[in-house]
């Protein structure tokens, strides 16, 4: 009796822990997939109206490490101030892998500077950027946490302007 109890010990326990295995890849793909959505209706379709469906009510956004929003208003012109610089702009995800509950997108980003951006006028330049960014989602499957890292200096650059070293008396 106590070797089938270990037998069949032996058996289950590896079953159960594939199972689980199982169940985090399954969710991992679910949150990867609500990223492709996010990026595919908001960033390529210029859809600000389904940011409710992607975003918790509580939930932070920062670009290179400030903290940009933290309510869809704030995020919605965040967001905006792209759009309107750059009316073509289009997002591509080079790479995304998930784990647990985080998702990071490896992406670039190009548009044409026809816009004002910010406090900035239109160039008409053309832009290519790379970033990361890095999603927290919460068990309802909304992002809680959004962390974009992006080389602004290239991008005002590639829209002309360069930087003016200090004077040094």
């Amino acid at each position: 009796m106590i070797k089938i109890f270990i037998i069949a010990s032996l058996i289950l326990l590896p079953l159960e822990a594939c199972d689980q295995q199982d169940k985090k890849q399954d969710i991992e793909k679910v949150h990867e997939m609500a990223v492709k959505n996010f990026v595919t209706k908001v960033w390529n379709d210029k859809d600000l109206s389904n940011l409710e469906t992607f975003f918790s009510n509580e939930f932070t956004r920062r670009v290179n490490n400030v903290e940009i929003a933290s309510n869809i208003q704030e995020l919605s012109a965040n967001i905006q101030v792209y759009f309107t610089g750059f009316p073509d702009l289009s997002l591509s995800m080079n790479e995304i892998y998930s784990n647990n509950d985080h998702v990071f997108m490896n992406w670039t980003i190009t548009g044409t500077n026809t816009g004002v951006f910010g406090e900035f006028p239109a160039t008409g330049k053309k832009i290519k950027v790379k970033g990361i960014t890095r999603f927290d989602i919460d068990e309802m499957g909304k992002f809680i946490y959004e962390d974009v890292y992006y080389n602004e200096l290239a991008l005002l650059q590639q829209l002309g302007y360069n930087l003016t070293p200090p004077a040094f008396e």
